[in-house]
């Protein structure tokens, strides 16, 4: 093999050198997301929502991370579905309006921020179907029966998917930047 078919699994061109995998630790990670969350000044709830790992066809129960604030409002709740790339840490400036008088959720879409990584399929309706049905699975292991969706970015086609098939399930569909 000469120098010239030398093959390297370094990416090539400029968006290759932008954005490739950066492996990190979930001790920064939660570093980053509590440093953010310190201009929160409403009283929230982090935690991880076990869903089926069913649709995904793992054995084991994925974990959603997923932050709430104002729980014990009897209004209907704002449910907020991050972009790509994000997590719940990206509604930060905005919980502390939006949960002054309903319950607002926001939680990490899995495979980013805080929540599991699991293999999704390869052929892109059935992994959005996956995405899909970890939403609804979420829902079903939060407890809530009717709420206002809002998704912001790739959030806002998952949440158009999700209306689609769960229509019976969102009283109102928010779609910003979608």
């Amino acid at each position: 093999m000469t120098e010239s078919e030398i093959v390297t699994d370094e990416p090539s061109g400029w968006f290759g050198r932008w954005f490739r995998w950066s492996p990190t630790s979930t001790k920064l990670l939660e570093e980053a997301e509590r440093r953010i969350m310190s201009y929160v000044k409403t009283k929230y709830v982090g935690r991880y929502v076990g869903i089926d790992g069913d649709s995904l066809r793992t054995e084991t129960k994925n974990r959603v991370w997923t932050v709430s604030l104002n729980e014990e409002s009897d209004k209907t709740p704002l449910v907020l579905v991050h972009g790509f790339g994000a997590g719940t840490a990206l509604w930060a400036l905005n919980l502390d309006s939006l949960a002054s008088k309903r319950p607002v959720y926001a939680f990490d879409i899995l495979g980013f921020g805080r929540s599991a990584r699991p293999n999704f399929d390869s052929e892109s309706m059935a992994a959005e179907s996956q995405l899909v049905q970890s939403i609804e699975d979420w829902r079903k292991a939060v407890g809530l029966e009717r709420f206002v969706l809002l998704g912001h970015s790739m959030g806002g086609f998952l949440v158009s998917s999700y209306a689609i098939k769960h229509p019976e399930r969102v009283e109102h569909l928010i779609l910003a930047d979608p």
